[in-house]
């Protein structure tokens, strides 16, 4: 199986967003704000909350102060990587 790399994860980030709701890949900068610029609506987060916990195999855990860490593909690449139970800066990251 192919390991999760940042570059692999946004890859299939941007094929996730070209296929569910037509945003060409090209287009999807890594760190735009996906909420600001309007890609990422209410119906949208949920199915790629969905998408995200997929690919990392297991839930995340996802709270009204840990949302805006999605909003962009770099850092929702950062927060699944955060949110490992073997990642050390997890406990940071949640505030432990």
């Amino acid at each position: 199986m192919e390991e999760l790399t940042e570059e692999v994860f946004i890859n299939r980030a941007r094929t996730f967003f070209y296929e569910v709701a037509g945003v060409e890949p090209a287009s999807l900068d890594a760190d735009a704000n996906l909420i600001e610029s309007g890609i990422l609506d209410s119906l949208l987060l949920i199915s790629f909350l969905a998408f995200i916990e997929k690919l990392r195999g297991s839930p995340l855990e996802i709270t009204r102060e840990n949302l805006p860490a999605i909003s962009s593909l770099r850092g929702a690449y950062a927060f699944v990587r955060l949110q490992k139970p073997d990642d050390k800066l997890c406990e940071s990251f949640n505030g432990n």
